[in-house]
C-alpha cells in the first residue's frame, strides 16, 4: 500500500467527505489502493482514526499505518484514501456529442436534447449541462439521460455539455427562442367524460384557445395508469376496472382540463 505526499495526478475521482475540513494541501499523507474490482475511483478524506476505524478493521494496513500517522509526533490534518481503478480496467471516454446543434422554441415551451458518449465501453458516461445564458433558457437532466430544455425569454443561447474525468470534452447546442406572439388562454377537451371495458381504446381531442395560439402543444397524462393509459396523441387504452382522470396541460401557460375515466371489465 504505497503512500506519497505528492500530488496524485489525474487520478479519476468522485470524493466524499467525511467531516468538513479547510483545504488540505499537496503535503498529507496519501494511501492508494488498486481494487481490481472498482469501476470508479475514489477519494476519501479522513480527519481522525476513529472514522479510518469506522470503514476499516483495526487489523488491517491501513488502519496501523493511519494510526502510526495520527499517533505519531507531528500528526497531520488529515488523510487521504484513494481507490483507484486499475489502468486496464477504465476506459476513458473519448468523444461527445449532442443530437441537435441547434435548437430554437417559443417562450413558455420545453424541448429534449439527448447525448452520446463514446466510446460504448467507456466506464462512466456522465453528462453535465449548462446554459450560457439562464435568462433565456435552463436545462435540466432527466431520469433517461436526456436533458430537458425551458424556453424562459426570447434571445440566443447556448447549452454546454461536459463529459470526461476533467469535464475536458463537450459538445454544444445553440439555442434561439422568440417571443410568444400569441400565448394560449384555455384548453378544454372534447369528452369530460369517457367510459369503457377493459382492452378498449378511445380519443381525447384537446381544443387549445385562441385557435392561433403561437405554441398549441398539449401533454396528456393518466391519474392511474393502470387503470386507463394515454399517450401523446390522446388515445386511451382502458387497461383494468376502475376510474381515473385523464388531463390534459397545455405547454404553453399551463393550462389544463380533465376527463372522467371509468373502465369496466369485460
Amino acid at each position: 500500500m504505497p503512500i506519497t505526499n505528492e500530488p496524485l495526478g489525474p487520478v479519476h475521482t468522485s470524493v466524499k467527505v467525511i467531516t468538513a475540513v479547510k483545504d488540505l494541501g499537496d503535503q498529507v499523507p496519501k494511501y492508494l489502493i488498486e481494487d481490481p474490482d472498482a469501476t470508479e475511483a475514489t477519494q476519501i478524506r479522513y480527519n481522525d482514526l476513529q472514522s479510518v476505524g469506522d470503514d476499516y478493521d483495526q487489523d488491517s494496513l491501513l488502519y496501523k499505518h493511519a494510526e502510526a500517522v495520527f499517533n505519531g509526533p507531528n500528526p497531520p490534518e488529515a488523510i487521504l484514501v484513494v481507490t483507484a481503478v486499475p489502468a486496464g480496467n477504465y476506459v476513458s471516454p473519448t468523444s461527445l456529442t449532442v443530437d441537435q446543434a441547434t435548437l430554437s422554441g417559443i417562450v413558455g415551451g420545453t424541448a429534449k436534447l439527448a447525448t452520446t458518449v463514446l466510446p460504448a465501453t467507456a466506464t462512466e458516461k456522465n453528462v453535465s449541462a449548462s446554459s450560457g445564458d439562464t435568462s433565456v433558457v435552463t436545462v435540466s437532466p432527466n431520469n433517461d439521460g436526456t436533458f430537458t430544455v425551458t424556453f424562459k425569454a426570447a434571445g440566443h443561447a447556448t447549452i454546454t455539455f461536459k463529459t470526461g474525468v476533467n469535464d475536458d470534452i463537450t459538445a454544444t447546442t445553440n439555442v434561439t427562442v422568440a417571443a410568444n406572439a400569441n400565448p394560449v388562454t384555455g384548453v378544454s377537451l372534447d369528452k369530460t367524460t369517457l367510459s369503457g371495458t377493459v382492452g378498449g381504446t378511445d380519443q381525447l381531442t384537446a381544443i387549445v384557445k385562441p385557435d392561433n395560439a403561437t405554441d398549441s402543444k398539449v401533454n396528456f397524462t393518466s391519474a392511474d395508469s393502470k387503470i386507463a393509459s394515454v399517450d401523446d396523441t390522446g388515445k386511451v387504452t382502458y387497461v383494468k376496472e376502475g376510474s381515473t382522470q385523464i388531463t390534459a396541460t397545455t405547454e404553453d401557460g399551463g393550462f389544463t382540463a380533465t376527463s372522467d375515466v371509468t373502465v369496466a371489465s369485460k
